[in-house]
């Protein structure tokens, strides 16, 4: 089995509604995420995925949804703070933890890849010292 893997990098704001602490109110961070794809075989071009392809997917799944903008589940009280807000919001039927970020962009990439190339593994930085990853 052959893996690359690309970085990528978006500034997004959520607030996790159920927290009891600080993450309850709105925050951002600045998200790196590594995108790990494979094959058994290398293609006939002598790559598993052109980086510029894996690119063009990434962007248009992941950071074209989160760069710059506020992820908020959808519940009655964000929807009512979301009322006064002149943002770029993102609704999720969970709260947005790294945990839910990683499932919802793990289906969005598994979606878009053609076989024989597959979704490894996905690393998600939500500060410096934290991430969250999944891994097939």
């Amino acid at each position: 089995m052959i893996s690359i893997t690309k970085e990528f990098s978006f500034e997004t704001a959520h607030r996790i509604s159920n927290h009891p602490a600080s993450c309850k109110h709105i925050h951002g961070h600045s998200y790196r995420l590594f995108v790990t794809v494979s094959a058994d075989e290398i293609q006939e071009n002598d790559m598993i995925i052109d980086f510029k392809e894996l690119k063009q997917i990434i962007n248009e799944k992941v950071i074209k949804t989160f760069d710059h903008a506020l992820v908020l589940k959808r519940n009655d009280e964000n929807t009512k703070l979301a009322q006064n807000i002149d943002s770029n919001i993102f609704w999720m039927e969970f709260e947005p933890t790294v945990e839910r970020l990683l499932d919802y962009i793990r289906k969005q990439i598994q979606n878009s890849l053609a076989e024989p190339v597959f979704l490894k593994k996905l690393k998600l930085y939500e500060t410096a010292t934290s991430f969250g990853e999944w891994e097939k």
